[in-house]
């Protein structure tokens, strides 16, 4: 006999969470949710030699030392189109509060969270849901989520009470180390340090921010919590509750990142390629899921301004580079990617000549 989730209609459940908590027992997945045909394709090699950046050094008054970390993040970018952050300066106790206020919303009534239910549009300020996987009208992801838009005006649910003081604390505190990192890229590119910031319009920017929601998974090595894809935006920041599911793929191959106390890890996203014309790649990522204990991940897009026209930048075009990517409002991307139902893993192909 199959699991009792199998007999239950997917159109009634609202979340994973709350199917996974049905009061039974647990022991297979329903087919909607089951991603991986083949078992072993969920698996990957161990991401040792990813880097990590120290952000003490990379704004150290010591010019030798920021000369060589900003060389180090260049090499990242190139290489991998990901990196780990130590020495940030956010303190591991307020991500930890953070985490925990993102629990508590979850583990609220249907009722009590129904006035920040996903709507259609997408540009909705606050919305949570389940899954989310407008590519495929088959396959589930095993994921909950709470949406909000941080920038440049803060948004956030009014409960549960606390949530919205500790989340606006960790977004200021992200938005100064994304400053500090987007200059470091930019001196790595051999441009001004606030070359690609204005280029984005960055002080308007839109910085964008999902609370996923991974509980423990029975048949962990047939569900996916995201499947592979890249992000919009330039860069995105990630932090996590100290559970790991974060994979990412270099040249064909995927690498486990692993979970180091209070690293952020930040990847590139679709518009620091078509700022770079290429030069930097977005990276393409997936969340994987456990057996054991819920995971819990905050990612940040910081993204331009919602109407610049994004192109190519000037100083990454010239007659030997002409422009691989034509130009696009930051904010119809967003809704493209967000809503798109034939998206493959990126929707660079919506801008790419």
């Amino acid at each position: 006999m199959g699991s009792p989730l199998q007999a239950i209609d997917q159109n009634i459940i609202s979340s994973v969470q709350k199917l996974v908590t049905c009061g039974n027992k647990v022991t297979s997945i329903p087919s909607h949710y089951a991603y991986f045909k083949n078992p072993s394709d969920s698996t990957a090699l161990p991401g040792d030699d990813i880097p990590v950046i120290d952000y003490s050094l990379l704004i150290s008054g010591d010019h030798d030392q920021q000369t060589k970390t900003v060389s180090e993040l260049g090499k990242a970018c190139q290489d991998w189109g990901f990196f780990m952050v130590k020495n940030h300066g956010i303190s591991e106790k307020l991500y930890e509060a953070m985490f925990e206020k993102c629990e508590e919303f979850n583990s609220m009534s249907d009722d009590e969270k129904q006035e920040f239910k996903m709507k259609k549009d997408v540009m909705d300020r606050i919305k949570y849901g389940s899954s989310n996987n407008l590519s495929s009208t088959q396959v589930r992801f095993w994921r909950d989520y709470l949406k909000l838009f941080l920038h440049p005006d803060f948004n956030s649910p009014h409960k549960p009470a606390g949530f919205s003081e500790t989340l606006l604390e960790v977004s200021k505190k992200q938005r100064e180390v994304m400053k500090n990192l987007l200059r470091g890229v930019s001196k790595s590119l051999e441009v001004e340090e606030s070359y690609l910031y204005n280029m984005a319009d960055m002080d308007r920017g839109m910085d964008f921010f999902a609370a996923n929601i991974y509980p423990p998974c029975p048949q962990p090595e047939l569900a996916v919590g995201l499947s592979p894809h890249t992000d919009f935006g330039l860069l995105i920041m990630l932090a996590s509750n100290g559970v790991g599911g974060l994979q990412i793929q270099r040249n064909g191959t995927w690498y486990s990142v692993d979970v180091r106390p209070n690293h952020l890890m930040v990847n590139l996203g679709d518009h620091m390629e078509i700022l770079t014309n290429g030069k930097y790649k977005s990276v393409v990522h997936r969340a994987m899921v456990n057996s054991k204990t819920t995971r819990i991940s905050s990612a940040t897009v910081y993204g331009p301004e919602v109407n610049k026209f994004v192109v190519p930048a000037p100083k990454f075009v010239d007659d030997n580079n002409p422009p691989v990517y034509r130009g696009m409002k930051y904010g119809d991307y967003f809704i493209a990617d967000q809503t798109s139902t034939t998206k493959g893993v990126t929707s660079l192909d919506l801008v790419r000549i």
